[in-house]
């Protein structure tokens, strides 16, 4: 009794230590979608003002989204049918609400597009290994230099990628809550399993075992156990009567004459 109460008492203790040390490290999961947000904004403004060119803007999206805002609406920038350059085209025209001008709404659409992408490859990253390696992982997509180079290009590039990314880290999501389901179902499943009840030391009895190694063995049990053979029903030669062979007379003590001499004070090896 015991026994089992001390079990169940360290296994309370393990999960609590463990709940503790997830609640201790939950908040590093919001610093370093802080911090990957910051980096790659920042690197992407110093971009935009200090190296950044010229924007290229591609002549279909362009005209797509100044047709949207000549007939005041966003119907036609799905007259081609829905697809993902309808989504982009109906973006970019919000975005043109708000900055005024389709080069500069499409770069910082870009900028919109990568940080969240980047913030989506950290989760994914994440669920697949741990925290710090998601980090690192979306830390090499915030600085690398010709996915910066991107924003200079109003396509529908980055838009692209973000689905992309999006559709790989509802997957990961996905598998990953499938077997940590799975696995808390076995757990359960083991917990709930009663364990046997161990034997108090006052209700053991000792019993006595018979000792069968010297038992007496009868002839009748033998006969008992004895295999029983068929009859040979084919021919067999006549069986040999029992005969036992004897004295022809039997010996008397005074016939048995034997020449002994005296070997008082001597041995064998002084026969001659």
């Amino acid at each position: 009794m015991l026994t089992t109460l001390s079990r169940i008492l360290s296994r309370r203790l393990r999960i609590f230590e463990y709940e503790l040390l997830m609640n201790k490290k939950s908040w590093l999961t919001g610093l370093f979608i802080i911090l990957l947000s910051s980096i790659a904004v920042l690197v992407r403004i110093y971009y935009v003002n200090a190296l950044m060119t010229e924007v290229n803007i591609s002549e279909n999206i362009y005209n797509a989204a100044k047709v949207s805002i000549d007939t005041n609406g966003l119907k036609s920038a799905f007259s081609e049918g829905i697809h993902i350059k309808s989504f982009y085209i109906c973006n970019l025209y919000l975005a043109f609400l708000i900055f005024g001008n389709f080069t500069v709404a499409g770069v910082y659409l870009n900028i919109l597009y990568q940080v969240l992408t980047i913030l989506l490859v950290y989760m994914m990253l994440k669920n697949l290994t741990n925290r710090l390696i998601g980090f690192a992982g979306g830390l090499i997509l915030a600085i690398f230099p010709m996915y910066i180079e991107s924003l200079s290009e109003v396509t529908v590039f980055n838009m692209e990628l973000l689905f992309a990314a999006l559709g790989c880290t509802m997957i990961v999501l996905a598998v990953c809550s499938f077997f940590r389901g799975h696995a808390e179902k076995a757990d359960s499943n083991t917990k709930q399993m009663p364990s046997p009840p161990l034997p108090d030391a006052a209700e053991e009895s000792v019993s006595i075992l018979p000792d069968t190694s010297m038992k007496e063995i009868h002839y009748d049990d033998l006969e008992e156990n004895k295999v029983q053979y068929l009859e040979n029903p084919l021919p067999v030669p006549k069986r040999r009567e029992h005969k036992e062979m004897d004295y022809a007379f039997e010996p008397t003590g005074k016939d048995d004459d034997y020449d002994v001499k005296d070997m008082t004070g001597k041995d064998y090896f002084d026969i001659e």
